[in-house]
């Protein structure tokens, strides 16, 4: 006789049960005991660490492709305007290089890497320093086309493509950085106060 038949679970799956719930009721504390806190989210969005990332200054780049990383990271630092005395300076050098790849018979290429690199450095306004220094990088393929002007959509996308995720990882890590460091965000939620106050 299956236990179907007798109108009820077998006795382990009852204990089973017990113990999933146990652990969906322990995890949570787990996680907030050890520091883990969510990085994305709507919760994300109303963090310290936006209000931290609302006080960095972007330094013009150099081109036209800096300046198209720095629209993408002026959309995603300002929900609520430009800072009227930001905290921190943040200074980028971007270089970009293209390699062909897929060679035909005819040595023509079908296929097109390109590589951006984006080495910047987060500076204390105050002093003058340089708090925090990385680099993000990005590689995006595209497509070598016989009309000139397709292979130039083409290139054009592949920038954007890969200026948005360029992008995407500097906010990422200077998000991280300022969870990482009390005091910069000491610094930053006074800044934002500070400048709430005034009429």
């Amino acid at each position: 006789m299956s236990w179907s038949d007798a109108g009820r679970r077998p006795p382990f799956s009852r204990g089973r049960a017990a113990l999933a719930a146990l652990v969906l009721a322990v995890t949570p504390l787990a996680l907030g005991g050890c520091g883990f806190t969510p990085m994305y989210g709507a919760a994300a969005n109303r963090s310290a660490a936006a209000a931290e990332l609302a006080q960095v200054q972007i330094d013009p780049i150099s081109e036209r492709n800096g300046q198209v990383l720095r629209n993408h990271l002026i959309d995603r630092f300002y929900t609520g305007g430009r800072p009227a005395n930001p905290t921190y300076r943040l200074a980028i050098n971007l270089v970009s290089t293209e390699e062909e790849l897929g060679i035909r018979q005819d040595a023509t290429a079908t296929r097109a890497r390109l590589r951006l690199v984006a080495n910047y450095e987060l500076i204390d306004t105050r002093t003058g320093q340089v708090v925090y220094r990385t680099f993000s990088r990005s590689i995006v393929a595209y497509n070598l086309l016989e009309a000139q002007y397709a292979t130039l959509v083409s290139q054009q996308d592949a920038y954007e493509r890969g200026l948005t995720e360029l992008a995407e990882d500097i906010r990422t890590r200077l998000a991280l950085y300022f969870r990482r460091d009390p005091q910069a965000s000491q610094n930053a939620a006074a800044d934002t106060a500070g400048n709430a106050a005034k009429p």
